[in-house]
């Protein structure tokens, strides 16, 4: 009898997942120093291991390693919750499947090119494609359904990640001039790939516009999240509901 698919996800804070664990069953958590990892299953397709990482880079590093680490049989980890758009034509509830990461902040040169990450010797991530096509037809279709009503119809592209918010036009023109096909800017879904490569899992980043990444970003984003959470877990839903086209099941 085959496994049920075991999901990791991890978000910032409980509105960027939906705070409400009422739609899973056999419910537990576990406690890691201040970190709590919730369990439970969705349906008979789908075990989650969940948990709240705090913000920025060191944060979701601990907590997608501490996740990892609490249970091998993790088949995917996602990272979700809301970003800053970076590309021009995004706006608020444009939902973003990275297509790849990269650590804005990262530059260890001149022994490595500006984003590389020495541990990877790459300057950007990519999820793997077979996970990445299941996700992205998933959210398509949901769209499609009608089950991502409110939502944006979704797109791909690259996220950067970094330690700053970012909310200065001058800042993020740097950003762009430097990452031409910027899409979103974030401060946690990189640092959460790199460790899923790392440690041989496969990663998504998954990513819903909050503000503009300009001056009005703060504002933007804290109106943004008290509504986003009530819309977190549809975003969710629409991939689990699709969870027998995986590349796991149709390995």
């Amino acid at each position: 009898m085959t496994q049920p698919l075991h999901l990791g996800l991890l978000g910032a804070m409980p509105e960027e997942i939906g705070s409400d664990l009422s739609h899973l069953k056999d419910l537990s958590c576990s406690d890691h120093g201040d970190l709590k990892i919730h369990r439970g299953s969705w349906g008979d397709e789908v075990r989650l291991s969940l948990a709240w990482s705090g913000w920025g880079k060191v944060s979701a590093a601990r907590a997608a390693t501490r996740l990892l680490a609490s249970d091998p049989s993790i088949d995917l980890l996602v990272f979700t919750g809301v970003a800053g758009a970076a590309d021009p034509i995004l706006r608020q509830w444009d939902v973003v499947l990275a297509d790849a990461v990269v650590q804005h902040d990262m530059d260890a040169r001149p022994l490595f090119t500006r984003f590389t990450v020495p541990a990877l010797k790459k300057e950007q991530l990519q999820p793997q494609p077979a996970w990445f096509n299941w996700a992205e037809t998933a959210l398509r279709e949901a769209h499609s359904a009608g089950d991502l009503d409110g939502f944006a119809q979704p797109s791909s592209g690259l996220i950067a990640t970094g330690d700053r918010f970012i909310s200065n036009p001058a800042v993020l023109q740097t950003l762009r001039n430097a990452l031409p096909d910027l899409r979103a800017v974030e401060m946690e879904g990189a640092a959460v790939a790199q460790v899923a490569e790392q440690e041989g899992v496969p990663w998504l980043v998954l990513r819903v516009i909050s503000d503009g990444a300009d001056a009005a970003a703060a504002q933007s984003f804290e109106d943004f999240v008290k509504l986003y959470e009530k819309q977190a877990w549809r975003l969710i839903e629409a991939l689990l509901q699709r969870c027998n086209n995986t590349p796991r099941h149709c390995a």
